[in-house]
């Protein structure tokens, strides 16, 4: 198989977990990456847990966020090295780094100084808060921008303090973001011939994973409390004889049938559990009385059973759980190798299948391994491209002129799509009014309920909204003629459903030999557990992420958010641009380039725990629940603030915490500002003191004046903080869109920003059901408008869904 990105080169000279872990998502795709060191080499490799005694080759974050990267060490007080460098840089199609764009140019390396040698390069800058706005040089990690970003207000119980999500999802889910951002301007310089900066956000690419906070603030007023020990509509987490199980549900029949799976059908007609929010209110003793049924049995065996009834329960796995679990071993997901240092490491790799071969990486590079090998090497450098100004001729935004149709409900393949259709892709929405999208539901009770459902009206935003039913032979003929002129499709199914629509990719193929599919189930299209469901809270439950969430004296739960619903978007949309640029090169050779995606939303969840599941590989280390503690950072923490507020604060160097002790007043603490060991001892009583300090001061005035002071700190947000944050409108995150029911609206855009291309309009928010289908079937087919009027009064396309009618 044609690697995907083989050719593409890229310079990574970044350092951390979240821009490295964007050039490795690259790398193991098979672009050609190289890695520029420091003599003591990237931060990460200090960070640990280590394969034994610390050692900078062997530390978890860096093998997890490095693989398949050639390691060249350039010390900048060598002319040398810095002529190398130089040499990389003109010859790179692609740049990497972790400091925003303003800090690169004053050292002659932003943007403008880049092209000037390479007129193609596309400069990715994956930082805290973006290049600019008034935070831009504020400082960050995983505890801050889950904070600022709207996670950590819904992460933990309603009468304990906030915490962080576990892992260092914030980081990775950056670095994802990034990638896909890097390779929609990649295409767009091969197609235009002109390279970009990039410039991706920490912060808001967690807004947009929570999403929750803000778009329940601003459809509702309200701000929502912690409640994470339950999942929504609701779902628990249950004790079993062996752990603990996931039992979810999402849809009203989802709940019925959960109810007759405990035995307990009454629950049905009980005015106590009438709907969602009545069954969220009623939630905790029904988790009471539930859980007495689940403590003598095991984990797989309620799993297993439930599913039988088609009821998206999950498993709870801890990190050797995770590395060893049936769908994984069958799919070959783990990635494994041999590291001259660690020894042998297993981590999560690639989560999907182009057809049925798996694309795979290479081991993480020893320091300096590689510079003598590079630095002999014979480069040839880019020719570059045309204007990058802008010029005549050029389309609005990078993806204009590829069409997609989706066929995805709910978040994770919407929000695949969504990503194409704000780039200016052509995206078709499909529904029909008898199964609309079920993530319509939950909105309004108004006549028109099925409109104001916040969480569709975000991800659908940009689309063409069309109902077919394709049950129908009609309304299956229209998509196997929209598939003659389409790019892509998506579709997140489980893997009979689109066989039964006749739909199938290899039928869509013989159609369309250069579509490229993309299917996206709960647990990918082959092995023992492929029929299995899923939605987002079973996602992220097998990915061992409720197993690191939670207090360090209590049980697992949820991460309060929409589980594992982006992280499969986002990877979803990699996966559909990484066959783009593998289609684009096959062409060349005279090849078709079609090809059927096989993406396991599972997989994709726990590539976002991997670096918890590479500690646990090289070092036994498994943390568990640690709430918001840090094994290398202290104080670590959140802390209450006036008015029922919160704020988090992380001294991550001992000039950070002489600086803070200072600030409070503590001089006593100073002999601990160069004594890690000393003041992680005393960690217990720092808090105490810290949480005694903030109590009586605002948190978003605190957080400023941290800030300014270069200590890690961040406000507690909610959704309303969010959407009146100064650093948030002055870089335009939020775009306001009117919809014909729901009214005016706030929505967060994309987490970075093109330098050359324009963002989203707001003139086309996302379609009433059916909105677009005569529109689109008069564009794109040959029906007549007598054929489109009889599929109308049979049902086949309509604007009412069928569960809305009086008749």
């Amino acid at each position: 198989m044609t690697t995907a990105l083989e050719g593409l080169r890229v310079l990574d000279i970044s350092e951390g977990l979240a821009a490295p872990y964007a050039a490795k998502l690259l790398g193991d795709l098979g672009a050609d990456v190289i890695k520029l060191e420091p003599p003591e080499g990237d931060e990460a490799r200090r960070r640990g847990p280590f394969a034994g005694a610390a050692d900078i080759e062997a530390s978890a974050p860096f093998i997890y966020a490095n693989t398949s990267k050639r390691s060249v060490v350039v010390d900048p007080s060598n002319p040398n090295d810095l002529g190398l460098q130089a040499r990389l840089l003109a010859d790179a199609d692609i740049v990497i780094s972790h400091e925003i764009e303003p800090a690169l140019a004053a050292r002659g390396l932003g943007y403008e100084h880049l092209r000037e040698q390479n007129p193609g390069v596309v400069l990715v800058t994956v930082t805290g808060f973006g290049s600019n706005g008034p935070y831009a040089d504020w400082q960050w990690n995983h505890l801050i921008a889950g904070a600022l970003g709207g996670f950590t207000h819904l992460c933990g119980r309603p009468d304990r303090e906030p915490i962080q999500m576990g892992a260092t999802v914030t980081e990775t889910l950056t670095g994802a973001y990034a990638a896909v951002a890097t390779l929609i301007a990649v295409r767009a310089a091969g197609e235009h011939g002109r390279g970009d900066h990039v410039d991706v956000s920490a912060m808001e690419t967690a807004v947009n994973a929570a999403l929750l906070p803000v778009q329940r603030y601003d459809y509702t007023g309200a701000i929502g409390v912690r409640s994470a020990d339950v999942g929504p509509a609701p779902s628990f987490i249950l004790p079993t004889a062996d752990g603990y199980v996931g039992a979810n549900v999402l849809t009203q029949a989802q709940w019925e049938m959960m109810c007759q799976f405990f035995g307990r059908p009454e629950l049905i007609d009980d005015p106590l559990f009438s709907d969602a929010w009545s069954r969220m209110e009623n939630s905790r003793e029904l988790a009471n009385e539930l859980a007495e049924q689940t403590r003598s049995r095991t984990s797989e065996d309620v799993f297993h059973d439930a599913q039988t009834w088609r009821i998206p329960f999950g498993l709870i796995p801890n990190m050797a759980e995770v590395l060893n679990l049936l769908p994984h071993r069958e799919r070959e997901f783990i990635f494994e190798f041999e590291h001259p240092r660690a020894g042998r490491v297993r981590m999560p790799g690639v989560p999907w299948m182009f057809g049925d071969e798996r694309p795979h990486g290479r081991r993480t590079p020893l320091l300096d391994e590689h510079t003598e090998e590079v630095r002999s090497s014979s480069l040839s450098p880019r020719s570059g491209g045309g204007d990058a100004d802008g010029s005549g001729g050029l389309p609005s935004r990078p993806l204009e002129g590829l069409r997609v149709i989706d066929l995805s409900m709910f978040m994770s393949g919407p929000m695949t799509s969504l990503i194409f259709a704000d780039a200016g892709a052509d995206v078709i929405k499909i529904e029909s009014v008898q199964r609309i999208d079920g993530w319509r539901a939950g909105g309004s009770s108004d006549d028109f309920w099925w409109e104001w459902a916040p969480q569709f009206n975000w991800v659908n935003r940009n689309k063409h909204g069309v109902t077919l039913n394709l049950n129908d032979q009609r309304g299956s003929d229209v998509v196997r003629h929209l598939v003659r002129e389409a790019d892509i499709l998506v579709e997140n199914y489980t893997p009979r459903v689109m066989g039964n629509f006749g739909l199938s990719y290899e039928q869509l193929h013989e159609i369309n030999p250069e579509l490229i599919m993309i299917s996206m189930p709960g647990f990918g299209l082959t092995g023992s557990w492929s029929h299995y469901t899923a939605f987002a809270n079973t996602t992220e439950q097998m990915s061992g992420l409720p197993h690191l969430t939670g207090y360090a004296d209590d049980q697992p739960i949820f991460s309060g958010t929409t589980g594992g619903d982006p992280l499969a978007g986002v990877m979803g949309a990699l996966a559909l641009l990484a066959a783009l640029e593998r289609k684009r090169r096959l062409n060349a050779d005279g090849k078709p380039g079609g090809c059927h995606i096989d993406l396991s939303q599972t997989e994709t969840a726990t590539c976002f725990t991997g670096e918890a599941i590479t500690a646990y590989s090289i070092s036994g280390n498994d943390p568990g629940r640690v709430g918001n503690f840090h094994p290398r950072i202290a104080p670590h923490g959140t802390y209450p603030c006036r008015d029922d507020r919160w704020i988090a604060i992380a001294c991550e160097t001992n000039a950070q915490f002489a600086d803070l002790a200072r600030l409070i007043g503590r001089d006593d603490w100073l002999e601990m500002a160069s004594d890690f060991v000393h003041r992680d001892a005393a960690r217990e009583a720092i808090d105490a003191a810290i949480a005694g300090w903030t109590s009586s001061r605002d948190a978003v005035e605190l957080m400023r004046t941290l800030q300014e002071l270069r200590i890690p700190a961040g406000a507690v947000y909610t959704g309303r903080d969010l959407l009146e944050d100064p650093h948030l409108q002055a870089r335009e995150f939020f775009i306001t869109q009117r919809h014909t029911h729901a009214g005016d609206h706030r929505y967060p855009l994309q987490p970075y920003r093109f330098r050359n291309w324009s963002r989203p309009e707001a003139d086309r928010p996302s379609p009433t059901l059916g909105r677009d289908t005569r529109e689109v079937l008069a564009r794109l087919t040959s029906l007549t408008e007598a054929e489109v009027d009889r599929m109308e009064a049979d049902d086949v396309i309509g604007t009412i869904p069928l569960a809305a009618r009086g008749d």
